[in-house]
């Protein structure tokens, strides 16, 4: 109980920010969103500067005891995330403000390339493979979060804003909720592991509960929207399953990295990275549900 205190001012203050830039206006929200990017590169950019084995495959004349020159580790680790993510991000607001049809474009490609990194992380996580073996770079999973950033604030420039907002409320009380309840059942009745070698501290008893709490969430969306329940609850449900997915990609990468969190500035939550992994990884999947489902309509 005394973990979940500490947790809860953090995640308030954490909530209230994106809240009150969410329902400001869309300016605000883009730069929120722009700022948390730079932040979560930076943050694991700072955990691979002192990952040796990543250190030898970036520069083979980096030793253990060689003093570290942090603008050249700038340029080899942060520097190529942070410049692909304004290349695209400057084309596609470029494209989007002026109403282009390359617009639409834009989207899809983000989308496909969130789609496939993360699927790649799903597959290598549920088959318990090594995220670093073959492909040797260990900044790769950084690709997906800057794709998913892109995503949202593209999402949130190229329909109209107002219908974004609710949109995108919804959402957030959804992957909050999953997160919320998962925590709280897990640690009042957890007994029994999810997946130990990955988090000790997920327990199935945590996901029944966050499942439960998307079960409830679509009942009530559905009335309130006067939507189909079937819709809401498939959606829900499978973006739940998405988070706990995303905690146990998180945890691999984490494990992996030899670290516990990204960063000590939330506490009880870690860093940035750690507090909002899952929703990141599971935007995209929301988004192209969405999408079809605009389609078929």
């Amino acid at each position: 109980m005394n973990d979940f205190i500490t947790r809860l001012i953090p995640g308030i203050l954490y909530a209230l920010l994106i809240l009150g830039c969410l329902i400001f206006n869309s300016f605000s929200f883009l730069i929120l969103m722009l700022v948390f990017c730079i932040v979560i590169v930076f943050e694991y950019g700072k955990v691979i500067r002192k990952d040796h084995q990543h250190l030898q495959f970036i520069s083979d004349s980096t030793q253990k005891n060689e003093k570290v020159n942090y603008g050249k580790l700038f340029l080899e680790i942060e520097f190529p995330i942070l410049t692909c993510f304004f290349i695209l991000l400057s084309f596609g607001i470029h494209s989007i403000l002026n109403n282009y049809e390359s617009s639409i474009w834009y989207e899809l490609i983000i989308l496909l390339f969130c789609l496939i990194n993360f699927s790649i992380l799903i597959y290598l996580v549920l088959n318990n493979k090594p995220l670093f073996k073959t492909i040797k770079t260990k900044t790769w999973p950084l690709l997906g979060v800057t794709f998913s950033f892109l995503l949202i604030i593209y999402s949130s420039l190229l329909y109209d804003y107002s219908n974004f907002k609710f949109f995108f409320l919804f959402y957030l009380f959804l992957i909050w909720g999953v997160d919320t309840f998962g925590y709280i059942i897990g640690v009042k009745f957890g007994k029994n592991k999810l997946f130990e070698s990955l988090s000790p501290k997920k327990t199935i008893e945590g996901a029944v509960g966050a499942l439960i709490f998307s079960i409830t969430y679509s009942i009530l969306i559905s009335f309130y929207l006067n939507n189909s329940i079937i819709f809401c609850l498939a959606t829900c449900l499978s973006i739940c399953i998405l988070a706990i997915i995303g905690d146990l990609v998180q945890s691999k990468i984490k494990r992996e990295l030899k670290i516990k969190d990204f960063g000590k500035w939330l506490p009880g939550h870690g860093g940035l990275y750690d507090r909002m992994d899952s929703l990141i990884f599971t935007f995209p999947f929301l988004y192209l549900i969405v999408k079809i489902l605009l389609y078929v309509s």
